[in-house]
């Protein structure tokens, strides 16, 4: 492939990577016309004033990418589904507080130590009516 060229899969040229500076949308390549536009905006570049320089990655840490974004996986793992079921069925302590939401007066909650050690531990509140949850640090 000659030095500068555009990977390309039919008509297709991947350099979809660029973004319009108005919408943030994704541009389109239309290589017949020589341009890059936008579908949100009147906004186009010539096709050779995008940089032809992209980085691959081929490695990617995805439950570290999930974590750092708080994503949600399309398709759970096994491990993972089995894990939110015994999440659902845990029996937890219950308190005699009415939620805020649906005035329930049952309240379940457990607490974490997700500060450092010399200062209170984390409370969470789950209303078994409506799930609203609430946390609170003490």
């Amino acid at each position: 492939m000659a030095e500068g060229a555009a990977l390309s899969k039919g008509d297709v040229i991947h350099k979809r990577w660029m973004f319009c500076p108005v919408t943030g949308s994704l541009l389109t390549l239309d290589a017949a016309a020589g341009v890059a536009r936008s579908e949100k905006c009147d906004f186009q570049r010539p096709l050779e004033d995008l940089d032809d320089t992209m980085s691959v990655v081929t490695v990617a840490d995805m439950p570290d990418y999930q974590r750092r974004y708080a994503l949600e996986p399309l398709v759970k793992s096994k491990e993972q589904l089995e894990f939110e079921e015994t999440l659902r069925n845990r029996v937890r302590a219950t308190v005699e507080e009415p939620c805020p939401r649906c005035k329930n007066p049952v309240m379940e909650y457990y607490t974490m130590q997700l500060r450092s050690a010399d200062e209170g531990q984390t409370v969470f509140y789950e209303c078994r009516q409506c799930r609203y949850r609430l946390v609170t640090n003490n």
